[in-house]
């Protein structure tokens, strides 16, 4: 086989000797630097090992005190437990934090693992303490703060809210855990505020008053100071409330009740002080009449505001309210009763004024047509009057006035229509054919003697079913008697 000699130039040649120079000072200083620490493993490791023989001792001083000191010795408050959980949680890290520093040092020594299965205990049994003080500190944080809060501020949808959670909270602790002694005085705790929950939200409502709070009071045994600055929420939660649980629901509820009562009527007196009368001119004398559709409308809302109030008489709860009730259902009922004799008083004087009042049968009745006289006057300053108060239920209750006056009105004026119905009878003697027409139709025949010829379209009323041929001879027949008629 042939030889084949490699030649390399003078550059390569310079590179290989510096690489070769290199690597041999790499060598030396790797095996002085090893030479080194193994001079200090030795001393390390000793000093690891001193630390772990420590730990293990520690470990077990904190197992133990966990044991006698711990938060689970029985006998000790939730608060004081709580205490304990805190200061050994912080023990247990800094345990921890060495653990996980000479776990390190022993892989990098290459010796056995070292294992701690009681700081693995007390690890688990703390990660359950943790949950359970943490949310009973937290519970007792927030229902002190409740306490010191001014019970004009309270807030009973976010308090419900809170306390809502908080159960909840406390239903997804572990099951091992139900049997410590904090477990079952933090679910006290929550249970207990929870309960009271509903009559506080009850005496939070703004339907308390002093009245109700005087009661609450007296069934409880305890003073409550609602109008002091210092008034809060620890003030009503000294008072036994739960113990008299029953009763005081029922005197929050009779608040609220009232109040819904005050409302309605306050409400029936607010619509009644804009119901004002409405008037109407009366041929040439002025405003003398009411308006019928509008006053019939106000009745009708008399009778309304009467179904109201008389509901109101039946509640049960209308104690304080009672002698307004009745004082507004006596003023609606007697504007009612007052607006109906009003129109009805109304009526009559329209109609015997056009009788009365330059009228021919005010000279065939002239004692009546004095009496109407005297009636017309006394109407009018009645209307002058109530035009003063336009105000319905003041112008009917206002004073006895329109009660003791509208009455004897009525009674002159029924006698004045008494007599004039005796005088229409005495007509309908002399011509029977008169009993087929009303009063009105007879007055304004009656009425007619300078202008008899316009009784003529009258006579279809009394002469039914007489034929067109013979109307003239019954109109001269009429005319020539009419004198006498009349």
């Amino acid at each position: 086989m042939a030889k084949f000699k490699v030649e390399i130039s003078k550059e390569e040649q310079d590179i290989v000797e510096s690489f070769r120079y290199n690597f041999t000072n790499m060598l030396k200083t790797t095996k002085e630097v090893q030479a080194t620490v193994c001079d200090m493993q030795q001393p390390l490791k000793e000093e690891l090992l001193a630390g772990i023989t420590a730990l293990k001792q520690e470990v077990g001083r904190f197992y133990k005190d966990f044991d006698t000191k711990g938060p689970l010795v029985i006998g000790i408050s939730a608060k004081e437990a709580s205490e304990r959980v805190l200061l050994f949680q912080s023990w247990f890290e800094d345990l921890s934090n060495r653990y996980e520093t000479y776990n390190s040092g022993e892989s990098l020594f290459g010796l056995e693992m070292t294992e701690y299965p009681q700081l693995q205990q007390r690890k688990r049994e703390l990660n359950l303490l943790q949950k359970l003080y943490s949310l009973y500190l937290q519970v007792m944080h927030t229902i002190d703060r409740y306490y010191k809060m001014p019970w004009s501020q309270i807030n009973m949808d976010e308090i419900n809210s809170e306390i809502t959670d908080f159960q909840n909270k406390c239903r997804r602790l572990p099951k091992a855990l139900r049997t410590w002694p904090a477990y079952i005085e933090l679910k006290k705790k929550i249970d207990d505020f929870n309960e009271t929950c509903p009559l506080l939200e009850l005496m939070a409502d703004k339907a308390m008053k002093e009245r109700h709070w005087q009661k609450i009071s007296e069934t409880c045994k305890h003073t409550f100071d609602i109008e002091s600055e210092a008034f809060n929420l620890s003030s009503i939660m000294e008072a036994p409330l739960l113990k008299y649980k029953d009763d005081v629901e029922d005197i929050c509820i009779s608040a609220i009740k009232e109040k819904d009562i005050e409302s309605k009527l306050k409400q029936v007196i607010a619509d009644w002080t804009v119901v004002s009368l409405q008037f109407a001119n009366f041929k040439q004398r002025g405003e003398l009449l009411l308006k019928g559709l509008e006053t019939q409308e106000i009745i009708t809302q008399l009778e309304d505001s009467l179904m109201v109030v008389s509901s109101l008489l039946a509640n049960r709860y209308n104690a304080p309210f009672k002698r307004d009730i009745q004082l507004w259902q006596k003023k609606l009922n007697n504007s009612s009763e007052i607006l109906a004799k009003w129109i009805a008083v109304q009526n009559l004087w329209v109609y015997l004024e056009a009788v009365f009042i330059g009228g021919d049968i005010a000279k065939q009745l002239p004692a009546e047509a004095k009496r109407f006289n005297s009636i017309d006057k006394s109407w009018m300053k009645l209307m002058y009057r109530a035009r003063e108060k336009v105000n319905a239920v003041e112008t009917c209750t206002g004073d006895e006035t329109m009660a003791q006056f509208l009455p004897l009105l009525l009674e002159q004026l029924e006698l004045c229509q008494k007599s004039l119905s005796g005088y229409l009878e005495t007509k309908r003697v002399i011509f029977p054919r008169f009993c087929f027409i009303s009063d009105p139709t007879l007055l304004e025949i009656l009425g007619q003697a300078a202008d008899s010829h316009t009784i003529v379209n009258y006579l279809d009323g009394f002469f039914d079913n007489i034929a067109k041929s013979n109307q003239e001879i019954i109109f001269k027949f009429f005319i020539v008697n009419y004198k006498y008629i009349n």
